[in-house]
């Protein structure tokens, strides 16, 4: 039977009919911005720029509703002052309603925004070196992907203990998370939002090789059985194999993620690791399973890729839907309707381990107040209602949900919160965009291992370009019979590195803890 694209859909939530005293509320607010009336400055390359933003509410089809506004019982609503929230317009991110729902509560905060576009890296480090040269810092910095270790080491960063304790909406933030951004034995940060690494699987391939949709916790066994099953005259199982022993080691060692690294012990193992290469190896040995091995090959003068697909391009197979699985992030799915019209398609989870399901690739944004704020108790108001507040998540939801339809210009297709609060959980799963697949990966946040190390691990990008990317490039072009002892010798070496990275980092960090407790 031919499997159709679907999209999963939940009742929409009806919580504020059925809840006595719920209420509702339409957010009016303005967005003050920073610089001269009606613009605002942008650091690009180090220069200060001007630029005017434009709105994405679209008045004329109403305000933001939102649920239960003004009720959250850890919230002080009195807070006043001006707050100033950074924010990098680099970046795809749906945030303007949610500011707009936070004025609405906290009538006494001006928020004014100092937009930035990294030129580099997805990064605020550019940014924060200029302004903290001007001795003009913002208050917070908002969904920031940069290396967060580089900006406590400068003294940039606030710690948050005093903030979060006894704050009973904090307990919900995944253990996980929590410990990714304590360094010293303090708190630097909080999580904002989830991304994911994800399968794209195209339904008529799967249709054709008579394949039924695996499932959400399938395992490294079941991925290579659908990828040889898809190795045909006709078909790929996928265009190229190259991230799937990064993507796959926490599936053969659930204490390890990418390149063997274990958060807890601050070391590489690569024991799993060396079995996600041999296992891509051998995937990679089968016939037609892998579109770009064929470009190894030639029949007649052309290779067999091009023979086979027709032309050289990159990702050709994959984009005529000729390969079975695709790796993609959710952050790229916003305008995947788009890019993939000529598919039918759907998204679907990275396998993993039996013994662990639902520990999966993950990435995550974070926000953090800036050690300079000059009212903290009012900034982390603001910092709380767009990180982890039950409140501030409800109202970021609602730009998604059915009720708020086209009110805004959203990016994304939707967001994942980095908190575990069942009303949250009830509203993400009430949304109409939400699928089966986005329900399991947002219930598995806590349960996931970072991927995105460079953000959190000091000096990740100096080792993974000197220690680890050669290594692992060696190991995969099977040059080498036995893989194991190449890899072995990379995880000394990058232990060793990791070992001073590491020691730098907390030596900085204990004077810079010093400095600051000297000063506040």
């Amino acid at each position: 039977m031919k499997i159709k694209k679907t999209v999963i859909s939940a009742a929409l939530a009806v919580l504020t009919m059925a809840l006595a005293g719920c209420t509702r509320t339409v957010v009016t607010s303005e967005l003050v911005t920073s610089g001269t009336e009606g613009s605002t400055s942008v650091i690009s390359g180090g220069e200060v720029l001007t630029t005017t933003p434009e709105t994405t509410h679209d008045k004329g089809k109403g305000d933001l509703v939102v649920e239960k506004p003004g009720a959250d019982p850890n919230a002080n609503y009195e807070a006043k002052g001006t707050v100033t929230v950074a924010v990098d317009t680099a970046r795809a991110t749906d945030y303007e309603a949610l500011f707009d729902s936070l004025k609405a509560v906290y009538s006494d905060i001006e928020l004014k925004f100092d937009y930035y576009a990294h030129s580099t890296e997805d990064s605020a480090a550019e940014y924060l070196s200029t302004r903290a040269a001007a001795g003009r810092l913002p208050d917070i910095v908002w969904d920031e992907a940069g290396k967060l270790p580089l900006y406590i080491q400068q003294g940039w960063v606030y710690p948050l203990d005093e903030f979060v304790e006894g704050d009973s909406d904090f307990q919900y933030v995944p253990d996980n998370l929590v410990k990714d951004y304590t360094f010293g034995g303090r708190l630097y940060a909080l999580p904002h939002q989830a991304q994911f690494e994800e399968t794209f699987i195209n339904l008529d391939v799967l249709d054709a090789i008579n394949k039924k949709m695996p499932s959400l916790d399938w395992t490294p066994e079941d991925f290579q059985e659908y990828l040889t099953a898809a190795a045909t005259d006709k078909y790929s199982g996928i265009e190229m194999l190259a991230m799937i022993p990064t993507m796959l080691t926490n599936a053969f060692n659930p204490d390890t993620t990418k390149y063997g690294y274990n958060m807890e012990t601050k070391k590489f193992d690569v024991s799993g690791f060396v079995e996600a290469v041999k296992y891509t190896v051998n995937l990679r040995a089968v016939p037609n399973l892998e579109a770009w091995a064929l470009r190894r090959t030639t029949t007649g003068g052309k290779t067999d890729y091009v023979i086979k697909f027709g032309s050289s391009a990159d990702f050709t197979a994959f984009n005529k839907g000729l390969t079975l699985l695709h790796g993609v992030g959710s952050w790229e799915l916003a305008d995947a309707e788009n890019r993939w019209s000529n598919m039918n398609w759907t998204m679907w989870t990275i396998p993993q381990s039996a013994s662990r399901p639902g520990a999966m690739p993950l990435h995550v944004d974070h926000c953090f107040m800036t050690s300079s704020c000059k009212d903290p108790d009012t900034a982390f108001q603001v910092l709380r209602y767009i990180t982890y507040s039950t409140e501030g998540n409800l109202a970021r939801l609602s730009m998604y949900d059915e009720a708020n339809k086209g009110k805004y210009a959203t990016i994304n297709k939707l967001y994942y919160p980095t908190t575990t609060n069942p009303e949250v959980a009830a509203k993400f799963n009430s949304l109409p965009a939400v699928t089966e697949t986005d329900k399991y990966l947002f219930k598995n946040i806590g349960n996931s291992v970072r991927y995105d190390l460079l953000k959190i691990v000091p000096g990740w990008t100096e080792i993974e370009h000197n220690y680890l990317n050669e290594s692992f490039n060696t190991a995969m072009d099977g040059a080498v019979a036995n893989v194991e002892p190449l890899l072995k010798e990379m995880e000394s070496k990058a232990n060793e590195a990791m070992a001073k990275q590491w020691s730098d980092f907390n030596s900085k960090l204990a004077k810079v803890q010093a400095e600051f407790d000297a000063a506040h």
